[in-house]
């Protein structure tokens, strides 16, 4: 036995401890307590949890741009083929004879519809592939876009109806 009351005799597997101050006694198995968890995220959750949020709300304002884009353009077009569809009636109700007049190829409607795709520019094109048949190509250009209508005049010897 040494001076702790503790005595060990690996030979014959016997070991002799006696209870003292400093050891427990063998009938209490001695507890490990875990350290306790503090309360929290570490720093690297906290950061890949805001890399997270951060892809989610570029991703959602790059998506809300490109949707108020493409809504501006589809409007433009409906603007666009409105002013289109008004200025096909006055070619239809003008008279066969005076389509082919240069002077005359010029847009004929009130353009007002199209103020808000300002600056653009219009074009009338006729082409007479026939002596009895005018083709007429009404044009709108804006913003790098442009929209086109095309509408077949025939002569029927008649009124300026189709």
């Amino acid at each position: 036995m040494n001076k702790n009351g503790l005595s060990f005799n690996i030979e014959h597997s016997t070991f002799d401890i006696q209870h003292s101050p400093l050891t427990f006694p063998l009938s209490q198995p001695r507890r490990i307590h875990p350290m306790p968890r503090s309360r929290g995220f570490s720093l690297v959750e906290t950061l890949v949890a805001l890399a997270i949020l951060a892809i989610v709300i570029t991703t959602t304002i790059a998506m809300f741009a490109e949707r108020t884009r493409r809504l501006r353009e589809a409007n433009e077009t409906i603007l666009a083929f409105q002013a289109l569809s008004n200025e096909a009636e006055y070619w239809r109700r003008e008279p066969f004879t005076q389509i082919d007049k240069p002077d005359n190829q010029t847009f004929k409607s009130d353009l007002a519809i199209l103020t808000p795709m300002a600056p653009y520019t219009t074009d009338v094109k006729v082409d007479a592939p026939r002596s009895d048949i005018r083709n007429v190509t009404l044009t709108i250009h804006w913003a790098k876009r442009e929209a086109h209508l095309g509408i077949a005049r025939a002569n029927t010897g008649g009124s300026g109806l189709w």
